[in-house]
């Protein structure tokens, strides 16, 4: 006797309708009145239909500009100004020193990983890579989604030859949880950069 499955209707897509596909999720030893400083007692966390790709970025320029203004408002360094140098990006991936993984739902672009390729000026003959910038729009992060698109940015360094990779993190960036992520995926710190 063959048994029985229960049948799921196919989740809706969040860009198919007005809201979009949210889970609440509730931490069982949340307490009222904690400091604010102490983690969420409640998070959602949506589950969208992400896509990961290798994108030029002469095709996605014009699609940058929203995100870079939100990754700045949430990241940006205090008292500078958002001003990228679009010439210098289009520049560099002319010249093959600019690839970048991007995250999308649907057609709509949500995130993006730059990486900075190139030699290095004492071991000119290994290919490095910096990861110069990487954002998610804040309502596609959770789950094991970030983690699979760090192993394609990975896998297309990979196959560009690349041997040694570097990504700077702000130390506080999400609780330090940024920084677990990429330990999952074989990083560890080697070295503090200073600012003023």
């Amino acid at each position: 006797m063959k048994a029985l499955e229960r049948k799921r209707p196919r989740p809706q897509r969040p860009w198919d309708r007005e809201t979009p596909n949210v889970i609440e999720l509730v931490r069982p030893d949340a307490q009222p009145g904690r400091h604010a400083r102490s983690a969420p007692k409640t998070s959602r966390v949506i589950r969208p239909d992400l896509t990961f790709q290798v994108e030029r970025f002469a095709d996605i320029a014009s699609e940058l500009p929203p995100l870079f203004a939100r990754h700045w408002q949430e990241l940006g360094e205090q008292g500078i100004p958002l001003d990228p140098d679009w010439n210098r990006m289009f520049v560099s991936e002319v010249q093959g020193q600019l690839k970048i993984t991007t995250a999308r739902v649907g057609k709509v672009l949500v995130g993006y990983i730059f990486n900075i390729i190139g030699g290095h000026p004492h071991y000119k003959s290994t290919l490095y890579s910096n990861i110069d910038n990487f954002w998610l729009d804040p309502a596609y992060r959770g789950g094991w989604a970030v983690m699979r698109w760090l192993q394609l940015n990975d896998a297309m360094l990979d196959e560009l030859g690349v041997k040694k990779r570097y990504i700077g993190i702000a130390n506080d960036f999400m609780a330090g949880r940024v920084g677990n992520l990429f330990r999952r995926l074989g990083y560890r710190p080697v070295e503090t950069t200073w600012s003023r």
